[in-house]
């Protein structure tokens, strides 16, 4: 995809989300959940960006995924509820695995949701193509048609949402964001074995796109706070430790664009991974991202805590990311300290 082309989505996406129940109207009804609005899947099929990470033998544009990713920053800058994230990444791997999928993924009449890693997953139990137990929560939930299960045995299964056998209990995370867990009874399933952990990591970086995403805006939203707001006459931009404290969260919102931009380099580089930031990237979501965006509401007072005020909600958002796919201690053990010295 030409930086031209890039440029001109990117621009289309700012203006749909800003007219399509942006995070500002969201936060008005937060009690009701940050749901999707009617139609919202449907449009952006329509804008043909459920079909940019899709190959182009299967009618997609073949984007990379460094354009896929600067399309979920722009996502997570505005909190969505739409599933964006999963569907960027894991449908390119649903569509080596099931071809004759790529026809509804690109149309949005398949919707992925895919369980977290959690304790009961363990508990699913595998008898031929057939699945029974308890999943962990799904991410997506919202309106979706199917889900992928890591299993323990190292396979990935997709289910559909809708096939004998499956009961849920609805939730919502944190965030307001719909989730349920799965209830499985001799369900019949896809499956493919030895593939659960690069889906799982897909997941993964999808949530590292977003949360850089949710960094930036939080960022900015902040810095234009202490601009505006006087105290004793003065901006509170004009405070040497704000100031101080400000530069410092502003040096880790670049490490988490740098190791964002180079996370999509990898994948681009090796479709199966392994992709050796993504450890790194992940476990600096769930420590420094989401203690800079902590810093954010600390440096304003603690305004930024009432429901009212966007940053509570993308630091919510962030608890999500963080936990999901991998938190940051599991993500630290996996780090091989020698490789990535090496490869600096």
């Amino acid at each position: 995809m030409e930086r031209e082309e890039l440029d001109l989505l990117l621009d289309g996406a700012r203006r749909w989300f800003a007219e399509h129940a942006p995070l500002s109207e969201r936060v008005a009804r937060f009690r009701q959940g940050h749901l999707a609005p009617t139609g919202s899947w449907a449009a952006l099929a329509g804008l043909g960006w459920l079909a940019l990470p899709l190959p182009e033998e299967a009618d997609g544009f073949g984007a990379p995924a460094s354009a896929c990713f600067e399309l979920l920053r722009l996502a997570g800058r505005d909190a969505r509820p739409e599933a964006l994230d999963l569907h960027l990444l894991l449908a390119p791997l649903l569509v080596r695995l099931a071809p004759e999928l790529a026809a509804s993924l690109s149309a949005g009449t398949l919707r992925l949701a895919m369980a977290d890693l959690q304790p009961e997953a363990e508990g699913t139990r595998r008898d031929a193509e057939q699945l029974s137990g308890r999943t962990g929560a799904l991410l997506g939930a919202e309106h979706a048609t199917h889900a992928l299960l890591p299993l323990a045995s190292g396979g990935l299964a997709l289910l559909e949402l809708a096939a004998a056998g499956v009961s849920r209990e609805p939730a919502r995370w944190v965030d307001g964001r719909a989730t349920a867990r799965l209830r499985l009874d001799r369900t019949t399933v896809r499956h493919w074995p030895g593939l659960a952990e690069q889906a799982v990591d897909r997941a993964a970086a999808a949530l590292v796109a977003d949360a850089t995403g949710v960094f930036e805006a939080a960022f900015e939203l902040t810095l234009d706070y202490l601009k505006q707001r006087m105290q004793f006459g003065k901006p509170l931009s004009a405070n040497q430790a704000l100031q101080h404290r400000m530069a410092e969260i502003f040096c880790d919102l670049q490490q988490a664009l740098a190791l964002t931009e180079r996370l999509a380099q990898e994948i681009d580089a090796e479709a199966a991974g392994p992709w050796p930031t993504l450890p790194v990237a992940k476990s600096f979501v769930g420590r420094r991202v989401l203690r800079g965006v902590g810093a954010l509401i600390q440096v304003t007072g603690g305004i930024a805590v009432t429901e009212e005020y966007r940053l509570t909600h993308w630091y919510r958002r962030l608890h999500v990311n963080a936990r999901c796919f991998g938190a940051a201690e599991a993500q630290l053990n996996r780090i091989e300290v020698r490789r990535q010295l090496l490869a600096a």
